[in-house]
């Protein structure tokens, strides 16, 4: 654990790299959501679609705020992998992916120190979350999901951190349902996320993390070490 690092780049979007291998999670690199859907960003992204150096790109779902269908052509793939839904193998192909593996639920990779596996996700097109193993830690990312019993099971993960997406619209947990799963779950670390980046899609993380002895909020763009992370709280 002490090499392994993580990066909020926005939205649900997470770099971990632990020096020899590098993993990113739902890349929002681009305006795309602003030309298609009139919602623009409130951040800039965080660089440019060339500059990913990922081994994987994991994308949870096929909304362009996860495919974004503006970055993923600029982005050098012929060096990454990606894992998706099979939902989402048509739109990728179309932005030029050559190498998918699909990534539906139960599905699991390994790849360097990393053991990824496609958990359940209620959202309003096939979707998951992603289970991170690494050196002995367990991280939840939720992507876009709402509230199901059936993400109660996570709980038998023994999850380290959580990701959550609490932002209540479009699809997603609010607040109350991230407190009440969070809860249930019982990590060491709870981080909200998918806030922050539409006006009219948006959440203060702190009405979460008020609400929990285990809440953190990660700076935008901020590299922190998942020791820093788990020593936060």
């Amino acid at each position: 654990m002490a090499g392994l690092k993580i990066r909020w780049i926005g939205q649900s979007g997470y770099i971990l790299k632990d020096g020899q291998t590098e993993i990113c999670i739902d890349p929002y690199l681009s305006d795309v959501v602003e030309k298609i859907a009139g919602r623009g960003r409130m951040v800039d992204a965080p660089f440019s679609p060339e500059k990913l150096k990922s081994d994987v790109v994991v994308c949870t779902h096929n909304h362009l705020d996860h495919v974004d269908i503006d970055a993923i052509p600029l982005m050098n793939k012929e060096n990454m992998l990606f894992l998706a839904p099979t939902d989402a193998k048509a739109q990728l192909s179309e932005c030029g992916v050559t190498k998918y593996e699909p990534f539906d639920e139960g599905k699991t990779f390994k790849t360097g120190g990393f053991e990824l596996e496609a958990v359940f996700a209620e959202h309003s097109i096939p979707a998951v979350g992603v289970i991170v193993k690494h050196s002995g830690i367990t991280m939840y990312f939720s992507g876009d999901t709402e509230y199901n019993k059936k993400l109660e099971d996570l709980k038998e993960y023994n999850i380290d951190i959580v990701f959550i997406c609490i932002n209540g619209k479009l699809g997603n947990m609010n607040v109350s349902d991230a407190v009440k799963l969070t809860k249930i779950i019982n990590p060491k670390v709870a981080v909200p996320t998918h806030y922050g980046m539409f006006e009219n899609n948006t959440e203060n993380p702190i009405n979460y993390t008020s609400e929990l002895n285990c809440g953190f909020i990660m700076d935008y763009n901020k590299e922190y070490t998942v020791k820093e992370v788990i020593k936060s709280v």
